[in-house]
């Protein structure tokens, strides 16, 4: 049987796709993703890489290149049902609620009895609290054939929502019909009989839940809200201790923690809780506010003042905040200034019992967000700076060298007609040394420069090799001759600034001055403007002297001379990152994942999500 071209490029297609997905299936995302970029880079447009490296990106953690992976796939099959779902689902996980939106009622356009579309609006709807329509979509998506755990989940905690509890309950109870060791279901029907007063029954489903996850945060932390209830306070101190020992971030905890020590007058422990609090979240102004209170308590009058000016400053309608205020300033013998918080609090009160319903819905949504522990998370505890970011490490050349890793680079010499195959390396990867090989190869090129002195190139690969071996003094002298002698070889320029920016990363005490070796890279890419590593080490320089913008543009120029240079793509990315570029920086680092780069989906799951 005899295959075409195109019949043969056909089926290489199809077994990079076939081996893909069977990767994908194995949680093989990073190898999976090269099969796919094959396949999209080699072949005529199709959806179907696209779709799949979005999925692997999606289990990634890479959720912003997902998207734009089904915006690609998308444009090539814009009937298909399932692309607009997926597409959905990325925008809502990155807070694109009117997009994710789009894309459930495009879908819906093209399949209006597909349960899982209603399943996946119910869920955003039910995040914006929009309870009724949530519920509405799950009635839908059960009405289509649905029968996933997560319908009524969805549908069950819509109804807390609405406080309809008894409702919510038999949701829940539907739930464990199927899977009686679902821990988080007896949670939340303790949380509906909570509400309902039921605290002994609710006490018995937090003690099942537990039974069956000993470590669930969410157990112990409404086991807390029943015990306070029930006016069982050291109870409910030791429950929310149990939770910050599991989740030692959770700023719900310490707050909640926080008013009960100060309602045994344990300030000194409640001020640590709430110093706490507004670390992990530094726009709580309740946090601030009670933390004011009990400094006035201990007649702190200057902190307590600092503390509620903040809480004022990011909610400037705050009348209790003002009242606080005025209290310190008479404390302070200031009347004059205490009067007038009492009148601006008067006045504040005034005018909202004039407000409009639209009016007053604005307002609860901006206190709720500010009232909030979840979505104001203080950038210093994952934040990145210029002294703790990472970037990928410089190049530099070498003769002879063992590692593996190393990639061959083009490197004519016009003046004499000649090539030297030397090899591009990490800097931070050590050189496999073959000393009696490069001590071979030394005496050789000694005895061709006895015979040639004035050849460029010899002093080149000698310093090359001198550098290999740390002489570098003997590395320095070889380069500047190579220079003397020709003073047009790029090659001469770069390998010298590699020895002066290896020296340089090797010794805190350094004498090299950056902006000489910044001088032989700049002489290095005029002489050869198409060399990528001049302009990449370049930008790592500009980078440690801060100087963003430049270190961007030289990345930028390596990106544009190769557009697969993804450790470029990674330095830009992160740069972006500190200049608070998040969309193209997040862009960048999905790239970077994209081109096999595996470590920056921590970055991006950090960062980008």
């Amino acid at each position: 049987m005899l295959f075409t071209f195109t019949g043969f490029s056909q089926l290489k297609t199809e077994n990079k796709l076939l081996v893909g997905r069977l990767e994908l299936s194995e949680k093989q995302y990073e190898s999976a993703i090269q099969k796919f970029n094959y396949v999209i880079e080699n072949y005529p447009p199709n959806y179907e890489p696209y779709y799949y490296r979005g999925i692997a990106k999606i289990e990634l953690g890479d959720v912003a290149g997902a998207e734009m992976d089904f915006t690609e796939a998308i444009k090539l099959r814009p009937l298909k049902t399932d692309l607009y779902i997926i597409r959905g689902s990325a925008r809502e996980r990155l807070k694109n609620y009117d997009g994710a939106f789009e894309d459930f009622n495009k879908a819906l356009e093209l399949n209006p009895i597909n349960p899982d579309i209603y399943l996946n609006r119910a869920l955003v709807y039910s995040y914006l609290n929009q309870y009724d329509k949530a519920i509405d979509d799950c009635n839908k998506a059960i009405h289509y054939g649905s029968r996933k755990e997560l319908t009524y989940i969805i549908r069950g905690m819509s109804k807390l929502g609405n406080k309809q509890y008894r409702e919510a309950i038999a949701d829940f109870d539907l739930i464990l019909e199927n899977n009686k060791f679902n821990a988080s279901s007896y949670v939340r029907k303790a949380t509906a009989h909570y509400y309902l007063g039921n605290y002994d029954t609710a006490q018995t489903n937090i003690q099942i839940a537990l039974q069956i996850e000993p470590d669930n945060t969410y157990a112990y932390f409404q086991q807390a809200m029943i015990f306070i209830k029930l006016e069982q306070n050291d109870e409910a101190l030791k429950s929310l201790s149990k939770v910050i020992s599991i989740s030692p971030e959770s700023a719900t905890a310490y707050y909640n923690r926080a008013i009960l020590y100060a309602e045994k007058n344990d300030y000194k422990n409640a001020l640590k809780d709430y110093d706490k609090v507004i670390f992990l979240s530094p726009n709580n102004i309740l946090a601030y506010y009670n933390r004011a209170a009990i400094f006035n308590q201990l007649k702190k009058y200057k902190e307590s003042l600092v503390d509620v000016e903040q809480a004022i400053a990011l909610y400037p309608d705050f009348v209790d905040g003002y009242k606080l205020r005025s209290n310190i300033y008479r404390q302070l013998g200031n009347i004059s200034k205490a009067e007038t918080d009492l009148e601006t609090a008067q006045l504040i009160n005034q005018t909202k019992s004039n407000a409009t319903d639209s009016l007053k819905q604005v307002e609860e949504e901006f206190l709720a967000r500010l009232t909030s522990f979840s979505n104001n998370t203080n950038e210093n505890v994952t934040k990145y700076s210029d002294q703790t970011i990472s970037l990928s490490s410089p190049y530099y050349i070498s003769l002879l060298t063992q590692n593996k890793n190393k990639q061959v680079i083009d490197s004519w010499n016009e003046s004499y007609k000649s090539y030297t195959p030397y090899f591009i390396l990490k800097m931070e990867d050590e050189e496999v040394l073959d000393i009696p090989l490069k001590e071979k190869k030394l005496r050789f090129i000694n005895d061709k420069i006895a015979k040639n002195p004035n050849n460029a190139e010899l002093y080149i690969q000698r310093g090359v090799i001198y550098a290999s071996l740390k002489q570098h003094e003997k590395a320095i002298l070889d380069f500047n001759k190579s220079l003397h002698i020709d003073k047009n070889y790029y090659l001469a320029y770069f390998a010298r600034a590699n020895l002066f920016h290896q020296m340089l990363n090797e010794s805190e005490n350094s004498n090299i001055n950056i902006d000489m070796i910044i001088k032989d890279y700049d002489k290095a890419i005029a002489l050869n403007p198409a060399f990528k590593y001049a302009a990449f080490n370049r930008g790592i320089l500009y980078f440690q002297l801060s100087k963003y913008i430049k270190a961007i543009e030289d990345f930028s120029v390596a990106i544009e001379l190769d557009n697969s240079f993804s450790e470029a793509y990674l330095n830009r990315g992160l740069i972006l990152l500190i200049l608070n570029n998040h969309e193209q920086a997040c862009k960048d680092l999905s790239r970077a994942g994209e081109l096999g780069l595996g470590s920056v989906y921590l970055l991006i799951n950090r960062y980008c999500n």
